[in-house]
């Protein structure tokens, strides 16, 4: 019996920091998933504000009478995918920029005349070389997907007016130099 007592108590206190062990891990569980909600959260409330953002841009070229076609609409963009023949028409009338976003690889076969040459992974530290003057701006790569993502960017920084190249630097018909 005299050594009950003791036997009772040390399985109490081994009990009680089992609980405590326990329940230790529950706290942090739950604090990594609070960090969880909350970096989800600030992503979310990012991703809605960028989708306002292009909301609200759609909105200001429709009030300015810009054209918008259903699928920028629908696909949440500004730039409008062109033809090679759309394109140069741009550049004749409207005196609109063109920017090769091809590696330097890529452009030593050739580039369409005139054209400003930045390559895609140089676009986000080079785009302050992008004249800003309100004059359209046709944008191509090799096959169109590059482009497109250069013009997905360029719009997220408030340039406006872009112009895809579908098909990239194959359909363009106009003026070709080589470096």
């Amino acid at each position: 019996m005299e050594y009950l007592l003791p036997v009772l108590a040390g399985s109490a206190l081994l009990l009680a920091l089992s609980a405590w062990m326990r329940s230790a891990a529950h706290a942090a569980r739950l604090n990594e998933l609070e960090q969880d909600l909350i970096r989800r959260t600030r992503d979310l409330s990012a991703e809605m504000e960028q989708g306002l953002s292009v909301q609200r841009r759609l909105l200001t070229t429709l009030a300015l009478g810009g054209e918008l076609d259903a699928e920028m609409i629908e696909d949440g963009r500004i730039w409008r995918d062109v033809s090679g023949s759309e394109a140069l028409a741009l550049v004749n009338d409207a005196e609109a920029h063109i920017l090769d976003v091809r590696t330097p690889r890529e452009t030593i076969a050739g580039f369409a005349e005139n054209a400003i040459i930045i390559p895609i992974d140089e676009l986000e530290s080079r785009a302050h070389e992008l004249p800003k003057d309100g004059k359209p701006l046709v944008i191509y790569c090799a096959a169109g997907v590059r482009s497109a993502a250069a013009c997905d960017f360029l719009s997220s920084l408030g340039h406006s007016s872009l112009y895809n190249l579908a098909g990239g630097f194959a359909a363009w018909t106009g003026s070709r130099a080589t470096s």
